[in-house]
Order: structure tokens, then C-alpha cells, then sequence
């Protein structure tokens, strides 16, 4: 089975710090992704030369991912999560998003 990686595409918002960025991403969003059951860990990625980041979500497979955003156990994380995906949208702007296989099996995540 293919390792399942989910990209987000999000920008920065002026007036905005990376300081901040990586300080909400390692400190907040990372630990609760880690509750998730399947998620093999998040990175986070500046494409350089702009204010634009990429968002990536490793699971083991696609099934682990559609189990673990679906149900009642879901509700209850995303209900506990709901103020970070506030306080992220205050400090990101959405700009793409897309889901992806991991063919080769390389990735170290």
C-alpha cells in the first residue's frame, strides 16, 4: 500500500511572522495531529521566494486517513481543534490543496 501524503497550500498573512508560524505549527498543530490515529507525522514547507508554505499530512495509506476524518472520534478531535483552525486562519490564507500517493515508499516522515 501507497503511503498517503495530503498537501495544503497556505500564505501568509501581512503582517504575519514565520517566527510565529513555526512556533503554532510545533508547538500546537503538531501534538494534535499526533492524536490522530494513522497520521504518520505533518511538514511544513516555505517555498521560497514568497510568503507561501506547504502543509503536508502523512498517513500510512488513504483508508487510514478517510477512518481517522470520519466518525464520532473525529467530531470529538475536530471539536477540541477548533480554536487552532481559528487562530490559523487569523495567521494563513488557503490558497490550493491536493492528496497524493507515495509510489516509491521513500518518504522518511
Amino acid at each position: 500500500m501507497a503511503e498517503f501524503i495530503t498537501f495544503k497550500r497556505w500564505k501568509l498573512r501581512d503582517g504575519r511572522q514565520e517566527a510565529e508560524l513555526l512556533e503554532m505549527v510545533r508547538n500546537v498543530i503538531e501534538p494534535h495531529n499526533q492524536q490522530m490515529p494513522g497520521c504518520l507525522g505533518i511538514r511544513l514547507l516555505h517555498i521560497l521566494g514568497t510568503r507561501s508554505y506547504l502543509a503536508l499530512q502523512y498517513w500510512q495509506e488513504r483508508a487510514s486517513w478517510q477512518v481517522a476524518t470520519s466518525g464520532d472520534d473525529y467530531e470529538v478531535w475536530r471539536e477540541a481543534y477548533q480554536p487552532v483552525l481559528e487562530r490559523w486562519d487569523q495567521m494563513m490564507v488557503f490558497e490550493d490543496e491536493w492528496e497524493t500517493e507515495d509510489l516509491l515508499g521513500v518518504s522518511d516522515a
